[in-house]
């Protein structure tokens, strides 16, 4: 059904009264994928893990300090002296992490992305959004860009990667008045980590072995990572084929693989599958990774 649009403002009265609550504390954000659709009715940790393993969200990522870059509503003034708004304005930030050289490696990726949007997550573990007119949830639209890495040095401070983040004009208006700060009952989002990348270090590999030794750590730190233990989150893939891993232990972050029997020049590497996505999902942990390819021996 369309109605007719009519343009005053006159019926738009704020209902300031009664009781509201204090604003909480930003701490960190997710970077969401502007396809993305939360239907309160339906959005449970499935459906978020769900989104996690498809790489449509980018997060919590948590700041260590943020910097409000805001571009003020431009207006124009009349002959009258009336003044005339023109735009809404530009909401920005720049965020600061110090978070070291492989963390400004990845987030590198995002530099100039038109991809995301943005989603603040508050202390209380509620996140927000921007209301639809269907009653459904999106992510604010972004514009990403990336700043000059700084040095850990006696001038220039503590270091740190910088991320600028802007509202886009198109989703300004739902910045202003159609914000939803939103929960869920099963879910806590401080608690949630973003997508980790490993770091799967394979052995010599022989012919005719069923089972192979992986040191598994995270990529930014040489950390062991443990309890990735699922056979069916698990590939090997040989000669460009992905193969089932039949079975899986780990002591320490070292991973024993049992799958089929290896055979001479082959070319095998393993990495995390869950339905063809990469990402395997560990309660409020996720991975990502992918060894490098070995050659095996007679």
């Amino acid at each position: 059904m369309l109605t007719l649009k009519k343009c005053s403002t006159s019926t738009a009265i704020a209902r300031a009264g009664g009781f509201f609550c204090n604003e909480k504390q930003a701490v960190a954000f997710m970077l969401v994928d502007r396809s993305v659709r939360i239907d309160l009715a339906t959005f449970d940790k499935t459906e978020l893990d769900e989104l996690m393993s498809q790489d449509k969200i980018i997060g919590p990522l948590r700041f260590d300090s943020a910097e409000d870059a805001n571009v003020d509503p431009g207006f124009t003034d009349t002959s009258t002296g009336k003044r005339i708004k023109n735009t809404r304005g530009i909401k920005r930030w720049n965020f600061t992490f110090y978070k070291g050289y492989c963390f400004q490696n990845e987030i590198a990726k995002v530099d100039q992305s038109e991809r995301y949007g943005w989603m603040p997550i508050f202390d209380d573990g509620s996140f927000g959004g921007a209301m639809l007119k269907d009653g459904r949830i999106k992510a604010f639209d972004c514009d990403l860009f990336v700043g000059v890495k700084n040095l850990k040095t006696s001038t220039e401070g503590g270091g740190g990667s910088v991320l600028m983040v802007d509202i886009t004009p198109g989703s300004m208006g739902a910045w202003q008045d159609r914000f939803a700060v939103l929960e869920m009952d099963t879910v806590d989002f401080t608690e949630l980590n973003a997508i980790a990348a490993l770091d799967i270090d394979l052995p010599v590999l022989v012919a005719a072995a069923t089972s192979t030794v992986a040191t598994i750590t995270n990529l930014c730190a040489d950390s062991p990572v443990t309890g990735l233990t699922t056979p069916a989150n698990w590939k090997m893939r040989r000669n460009g084929t992905l193969e089932a891993v039949t079975a899986i232990t780990e002591v320490n972050g070292k991973y024993t693989f049992t799958h089929a029997a290896l055979v001479a020049n082959d070319m095998i590497s393993f990495e995390t599958n869950v339905g063809g996505y990469p990402v395997y999902v560990l309660d409020t942990d996720y991975y990502v990774g992918k060894s490098e390819t070995v050659k095996v021996t007679a």
